[in-house]
């Protein structure tokens, strides 16, 4: 049996996920145990979300400073040790890009342990973000203390001074919130001007592969829709360039940001799924293994 841990997107709910996954992984193992988690903070119905989808509505976070990208990862933490062990994750949308998050902060911190999940599916994921007040420190401190002229306004901004890592990490940051905030998923009451208070714990660590050298090295399988707004279809792109290619596949479909749909693509897309689930259960095995040798060697 695969049991497997869903998370949803914002503004949707454990309930709602289970429905928009179901056609899918009827495709899938039939084996597969999935469980849902519902995020800790209540909100109004997510962007895109169909009426008769009912209430309550959930978020895993408030924010995302390094402290409150912290908060889910305990969430999760606590559901796998309540419920785990899981063998795999899949995320759509906002969850997609906490568990993308939650295993890149995971094989970081924790190198030398097993990841604890085998394979991961990131549904139209958007932007992973780091835990750690220390991801991109020097950058973002140099920017406050003496660029601040070009970043205040932010997400409006000038260049003049950013170098181009820095240039690179603020476009990123404001194609995501912006995109965030023209679709719903951030209230026009959220305060997006993280720059603008001066304070390095209030500016999200967002993760970009050509700024951050990490590379998540178990079997991921990356679906996002064509007719999805290109803000978001890059964010999904991006968090797939966070993974090792070799053992990542980037699947597209005809919908938006969605699950997909068309019976075609449904097959498609679980076929990849079944791959990771494979590949996945082969190198957990392998690295089991491995593991047990060192421990011999060391004894």
């Amino acid at each position: 049996m695969t049991r497997i841990l869903a998370l949803h997107g914002v503004g949707s709910s454990a309930t709602i996920l289970k429905d928009q996954l179901s056609v899918l992984l009827e495709k899938v193992a039939p084996n597969c145990d999935v469980h849902y988690l519902d995020g800790c903070v209540e909100r109004d119905r997510g962007p895109g979300m169909a009426s008769y989808y009912q209430g309550p509505f959930y978020s895993y976070t408030t924010g995302y400073t390094p402290r409150e990208i912290r908060e889910v990862f305990e969430d999760i933490d606590d559901f796998i040790n309540d419920h785990g062990p899981f063998d795999g994750v899949i995320g759509f949308s906002q969850g997609a890009s906490m568990a993308a998050s939650y295993l890149l902060d995971w094989q970081h911190s924790r190198p030398d342990e097993l990841l604890p999940f085998h394979f991961a599916i990131f549904i139209s994921s958007v932007a992973a973000f780091s835990g750690s007040d220390s991801c991109s420190h020097n950058m973002i401190d140099e920017m406050l203390k003496n660029k601040l002229d070009d970043v205040k306004s932010f997400p409006d901004y000038g260049d003049g001074s950013l170098d181009e890592r820095e240039k690179t990490y603020v476009d990123y940051l404001a194609l995501t919130f912006l995109a965030a905030k023209h679709i719903g998923a951030v209230s026009p009451d959220d305060d997006i001007e993280f720059f603008s208070h001066q304070d390095l714990q209030m500016v999200p660590r967002i993760l970009h592969p050509s700024l951050h050298k990490i590379r998540l090295r178990i079997p991921t399988v990356h679906i996002f829709g064509s007719g999805d707004l290109i803000s978001m279809t890059e964010q999904s792109k991006l968090v797939y360039g966070l993974c090792e290619e070799p053992v990542s596949r980037l699947i597209k479909h005809s919908g938006g940001h969605s699950v997909p749909s068309r019976r075609a693509e449904v097959i498609e897309a679980a076929k990849h799924i079944e791959w990771a689930i494979i590949e996945g259960a082969n190198r957990h095995a392998l690295e089991k293994t491995l593991a047990k040798v060192r421990v011999r060697e060391v004894l």
